[in-house]
């Protein structure tokens, strides 16, 4: 025991003289290194307390983390051919986060196929007879014709807004399926005209009909059709249904079927 005592204490001698430096981590100090590698340790299970920050560490803390005594945290990472006590969110000290899954790629959904037209071009210049089949106005009768188509002023207040007949003009040239989508190169027509008792607003009654349908086949040419079976009305010589029936069949032919 006296023999312990005597070294103890001239190891104490010795290193008060600086002749003496007693490594504490288990890999030497490269040459040229400060004391501050000897520093404290404490192992407590997997944890390391009282380390020395950026002083080496043993070979049993490598990866470990550890607390500094005014209680920051460190981890033993490797420092080029060494190890040393860094703070745990320096680089390489920081345990590595765990990779973000990544986000499923979501598919793009399949462009919708574009409708199909409601209405055929088939019957050109004639509207399709099953978009637009003619519908009458019920106040037009062969007894009301003298008070109604057949009074000065007639179709003009008759006729719905231009409002109206705009926006369904719009509508109708894409229930055609027309290529051509200017409004402008459309008249929004009424089947059986106002001025033998057509419904003025009725769907199934007014159609976008091309302007520059070819020769014989404008709304011009179908204006003249009109104005003969209105005469022919208003001055006895056709009755008002054979006429609603013969243009809403087709208005090239009305003239001669009603043998005009």
């Amino acid at each position: 025991m006296r023999f312990r005592s005597l070294v103890i204490s001239l190891c104490a001698v010795l290193a008060s003289a600086g002749l003496l430096v007693v490594p504490l981590a288990a890999q030497a100090a490269p040459a040229g290194t400060s004391s501050a590698s000897a520093g404290c340790y404490r192992q407590v299970g997997d944890h390391w307390e009282c380390v020395t920050p950026g002083a080496f560490c043993p070979a049993a803390a490598h990866g470990r983390n550890g607390t500094a005594q005014d209680g920051d945290s460190y981890r033993c990472v490797q420092d080029g051919s060494y190890w040393r006590w860094k703070p745990a969110g320096s680089s390489g000290g920081a345990a590595p986060k765990p990779t973000a899954k990544p986000k499923p790629t979501v598919k793009p959904k399949p462009t919708a196929k574009p409708a199909r037209p409601k209405c055929s071009q088939k019957y050109l210049p004639l509207p399709d007879p099953k978009c637009q089949p003619g519908t009458r106005n019920p106040a037009v009768t062969q007894r009301t014709i003298k008070s109604t188509i057949c009074t000065p002023g007639y179709s003009r207040k008759a006729a719905p807004p231009a409002s109206y007949t705009n926006a369904l003009r719009v509508t109708q040239i894409a229930q055609y399926g027309y290529a051509d989508r200017k409004p402008s190169h459309y008249k929004e027509d009424h089947l059986i005209p106002l001025s033998l008792g057509g419904s003025p607003k009725s769907v199934k009654n007014l159609w976008p009909e091309p302007v520059r349908a070819g020769k014989g086949k404008t709304p011009a040419a179908k204006d003249t059709v009109e104005l003969t079976l209105w005469r022919a009305v208003c001055h006895g010589r056709v009755p008002l249904a054979k006429a609603q029936q013969a243009i809403a069949k087709n208005w090239r032919t009305a003239v001669r079927r009603l043998g005009l």
